[in-house]
């Protein structure tokens, strides 16, 4: 039977990947997908990007603070009400985001089935609101705490292209030395001001030479290129704003050096890349600090706080990871035992709608 899935999400590329993964993976098995946003420039140029013929709507744009936000609540279940019914969906799922409460209100109280995804350690506070109203939540990490009775650890939805990555394949479609010492910066969607101001100046400074693959963000890249061309020509630097071909990206790189974002971890478990995480510090529940949490604990990462990051001590950090690589690969392997499968087929097996062909596809998941 067809089913008529809304996904819902919002705010950055780290909870919007995942849906775009799942509203794929729905597409192959001859389901119907549907993405709900907030209509951010990086929301629809990811859409562009990756799945152009998904229907996309959007809610009414939240303002204003106070009074303000339960106006804007009531409103967006409003419109969402609305919307679910016009597109006769059938369920519906949240990866997180402000989008994503309306969303899970008005699915609720229309008596459709509700399913959160959490990409990350430390639930997120929509989704915890939401917690109460689902059918299940998916986990892409393991939980402090245990995952609860509806709970399945899943991992995080990522591009199947992940599942089959190889390092000299990489390499060589980048135009990268096959033996060279590769790093890759990415501070997520919108770049990261401490990996953008502190990290180039760093790797000029080691006493070795490196190839590094940098990602700033959306018109930061620019004042990242003249950083490393003002360097003392240690670091060979490919610097862009974003990149459409992260699964290369991972694969050509000995280390990583990142934020703490729920799919990044993802993604360097399914690459098996030691990192160096750098989380962002401005969460209440220290969120990403959990997450690398998660890879420091089996030796796949070595965790730095914001606040400790300076040119200096990022020369030290680097030199001691890269000069060691036999440290790198034991940290690579150590990240890869986080793997999971197929966290696409485990959350749409688990809801049933893991067919193709009218044949069940085997699906996977760790229990709580």
């Amino acid at each position: 039977m067809v089913r008529r899935v809304c996904l819902v999400s919002g705010g950055t590329g780290g909870h919007l990947m995942p849906a775009l993964v799942l509203a794929r993976a729905l597409q192959q098995r001859g389901h119907a997908a549907m993405l709900v946003t907030e209509g951010r420039e990086v929301e629809r140029e990811l859409l562009r990007r990756e799945l152009p013929d998904v229907a996309e709507a959007r809610l009414p744009a939240a303002s204003g603070r106070g009074l303000a936000v339960p106006l804007w609540l009531a409103r967006a279940t409003v419109a969402a009400r609305a919307m679910l019914r016009e597109h006769a969906v059938d369920l519906v799922v949240s990866t997180g985001g402000r989008a994503s409460l309306p969303v899970g209100l008005a699915a609720r109280s229309l008596g459709k089935p509700l399913f959160l995804l959490e990409q990350n350690a430390v639930t997120g506070r929509v989704n915890r609101l939401l917690a109460p109203l689902a059918r299940r939540i998916y986990h892409g990490l393991p939980v402090a705490g245990g995952l609860g009775a509806r709970g399945l650890l899943t991992g995080t939805p990522l591009r199947p292209q992940f599942q089959r990555i190889d390092r000299a394949h990489c390499r060589e479609v980048l135009g990268l030395p096959v033996e060279a010492t590769v790093v890759l910066v990415t501070g997520g969607s919108q770049g990261a001001r401490p990996l953008n101001e502190i990290v180039p100046v760093a790797l000029g400074r080691l006493p070795f030479a490196v190839h590094v693959l940098h990602l700033a963000g959306p018109g930061r890249d620019e004042a990242v290129r003249r950083l490393y061309a003002a360097g003392e020509g240690r670091a060979t630097a490919h610097v862009r704003p974003v990149a459409a071909d992260m699964d290369r990206m991972f694969g050509a790189a000995d280390l990583v050096v990142c934020r703490g974002g729920g799919t990044t971890i993802a993604e360097l478990t399914a690459a098996g890349r030691a990192a160096l995480v750098v989380p962002y510090p401005h969460h209440r529940d220290r969120q990403q600090v959990h997450n690398a949490e998660v890879l420091q604990r089996v030796g796949a990462a070595t965790v730095v706080e914001e606040r400790d990051l300076t040119v200096e001590t990022a020369v030290a950090w680097l030199a001691a990871l890269l000069a060691d690589r036999e440290r790198l690969r034991a940290m690579g392997e150590a990240a890869g035992r986080l793997r999971t499968a197929d966290p696409a087929a485990a959350i749409l097996g688990d809801m049933g709608l893991n067919e193709v062909g009218g044949e069940a596809v085997a699906a996977a998941g760790v229990r709580s």
